[in-house]
């Protein structure tokens, strides 16, 4: 535990920095934050607009975002993000609106990655990421596997439309479809496979449908 102190007023910290408990939180303790992880120009009301965002969905629904949800439901694209706290969503944004690390784990553990990767993991990956076990598969795997694009973006309903058919195709067959099996039966050109899935047909959207490996 630390404390900071802005104008006058002292706060309490977690370990990892993040104000706990949450209620200290003010507008003062978010401008004097701010100015630690970097925001050097002051908030503007582009910043107050993400932050009363993020402590909306904290006190009033009880959770926290994922970043790319964020930034679609403030209309924000990922580099005016970056641009605006440089050290990034959860190092950032959240701990200037008082949002606590404890929360963030609980509710939402992948935000916390960062700082404690291997520490509760919720899938059993192997070497290449991929899942071990088809049946512990969920939607969210593939919002995370998303999330780690770059940039990472939120999943389309296109995505998870072939995510579904390559899930289906392996649960009858135990083996996957070839990649122009999949293009025919979703009405999908290769190009559009690409934009959708740049890390690959494998790597990418088998990765996202919980499939095995195959060399």
């Amino acid at each position: 535990m630390s404390t900071v102190a802005f104008k006058g007023k002292t706060y309490q910290l977690d370990a990892h920095g993040f104000l706990d408990p949450p209620e200290q939180w003010d507008e003062d303790f978010a401008e004097g934050m701010a100015k630690l992880v970097g925001v050097t120009t002051g908030l503007t009301d582009r910043h107050w607009q993400l932050i009363n965002y993020l402590r909306h969905k904290f006190l009033e629904e009880n959770t926290v975002p994922v970043l790319v949800m964020a930034c679609a439901e403030v209309h924000m694209r990922l580099s005016e993000l970056r641009s605006l706290f440089p050290t990034g969503y959860h190092r950032g944004v959240c701990k200037v609106a008082g949002i606590n690390y404890q929360f963030m784990w609980e509710t939402n553990y992948w935000i916390t990655y960062e700082t404690a990767p291997p520490a509760k993991p919720r899938y059993r990956l192997d070497a290449l990421g991929f899942l071990e076990d088809f049946e512990e598969w969920d939607e969210d795997f593939v919002e995370l596997a998303m999330s780690q694009r770059e940039p990472p973006i939120a999943p389309t309903e296109r995505h998870l439309q072939i995510v579904r058919y390559l899930r289906d195709y392996y649960a009858a067959h135990r083996a996957l479809p070839t990649v122009y099996e999949t293009c025919s039966a979703n009405d999908l050109s290769l190009e559009e496979l690409r934009e959708l899935f740049p890390a690959g047909y494998r790597r990418g959207a088998c990765r996202m449908a919980g499939l095995p490996f195959y060399g």
